[in-house]
């Protein structure tokens, strides 16, 4: 019996199948009918019995990483090594202005700024930079801070303030890890083990950086002793610049490479960059139901487009094992195709080109790149 199969057995053992159970054991010559005396007395062992049951179909449930949930798979993944991916804080990076429109020179670490808007973010100033640009990072945790771009209002009182603007999110925050996501890390095929700066040690380092989503390796890229970090924010998006230098002096800093300050071992000189965005253009042929608002049937196929793609970002940075540990991906038409088809509105639809092309597009994996796709323009041809 699996243990999917004793849970149901537990599962279906409910009140009513103990209280028959025992009234089916009570004789015949007896009243058993509700609101009788034997009736009324069995009833709240039954209740008993069956909330039991239940109860322990719960504990074989939560027992297993393939079932387990909320803190019990916190339990499993802490046996396991690892521990479920906290919510971070955007990080951020604005202009502050004197009324001449000019840098401000008195912002101060530790002040704060708030968003405009009904529910307003707040941030804290943790870094002032050379140009008097300042970065900022979010008050709240989890990703709601990552889509803000624009005005800022100081809550720390400068009189000489006139403007103040987010202009770049440097750090996407992430939310913290759900349930689907750490289960199925923990059960994932890739997980070897971290040893002596190994491929699955520099996954493990890099899966600790808060800012870091997902990365690749490429071990010996440049030589013996040389490894690339090839690295997304938490947007699944490439690494700002700022981030890359971030994860390149925690890994392997500039001033004293390949000496081990950093978490990289001894001798690794480590080089740390983002992807190369791949914009693909799709052009496809779609039919619509007359009886849909085009427009927004419209946009529902850029979304599903757009959707697939978020997906292909998702497993980017998954190992193929059949390429010895390498890195494989492909855009394909169809699948672009499946996911219009389900679009509400669309009756029928043809294999869209990518690029201009009626083919399928193999992402480049390699020592020198690396690439990331990203959609371009979505062009919907009515037939």
């Amino acid at each position: 019996m699996s243990p999917n199969e004793l849970i149901t057995e537990f599962q279906n053992k409910d009140y009513d199948y103990f209280l028959r159970k025992m009234l089916d054991a009570v004789p015949d010559n007896i009243d058993k009918r509700e609101g009788s005396i034997i009736y009324d007395a069995l009833a709240p062992a039954a209740l008993v019995m069956g909330q039991q049951s239940l109860d322990m179909a719960n504990v074989i449930k939560e027992t297993y990483i393939k079932t387990a949930s909320g803190e019990f798979l916190d339990y499993r993944a802490i046996e396991h090594g690892t521990s479920r991916y906290p919510a971070t804080q955007t990080e951020a990076k604005a202009k502050v202005l004197n009324d001449k429109k000019e840098p401000l020179d008195n912002v101060q670490i530790g002040d704060k700024f708030a968003s405009i808007g009904d529910s307003p973010i707040f941030y804290a100033v943790t870094k002032v930079n050379d140009d008097l640009t300042v970065e900022l990072t979010a008050e709240v945790k989890g990703s709601s801070a990552n889509s803000y771009i624009g005005q800022i209002l100081p809550v720390t009182p400068n009189d000489l303030l006139s403007w103040a603007e987010i202009t770049e999110i440097t750090a996407p925050a992430r939310d913290v890890e759900s349930d689907d996501h750490l289960r199925a890390r923990l059960l994932s095929s890739q997980s070897w083990i971290a040893y002596g700066g190994n491929v699955a040690d520099y996954l493990d380092m890099t899966s600790k950086i808060d800012e870091v989503g997902a990365a690749q390796i490429y071990p010996t890229w440049n030589g013996g002793g040389t490894v690339k970090v090839v690295i997304l924010n938490n947007d699944l998006m490439p690494a700002s610049a700022s981030l890359v230098q971030k994860v390149k002096n925690i890994l392997d800093p500039e001033d004293k490479q390949a000496e081990g300050y950093g978490l990289a071992p001894i001798d690794h000189a480590v080089t740390v960059t983002a992807p190369e965005e791949l914009i693909v253009n799709v052009d496809i042929s779609v039919k619509l139901d007359d009886t849909k608002v085009t427009r927004y049937v419209k946009d529902s196929i850029t979304k599903a487009v757009e959707g697939y793609f978020q997906s292909l970002r998702k497993d980017w940075a998954d190992i193929n094992q059949k390429l010895g540990r390498g890195y494989e991906e492909t855009i394909y038409r169809s699948k672009i195709l499946s996911q219009v088809m389900l679009t509400e509105g669309v009756v029928n639809a043809k294999l869209p080109s990518l690029n201009g092309r009626d083919a399928d597009i193999d992402l480049v994996f390699n020592n020198s790149k690396s690439q990331l796709p990203v959609v371009g323009t979505v062009t919907i041809n009515e037939q």
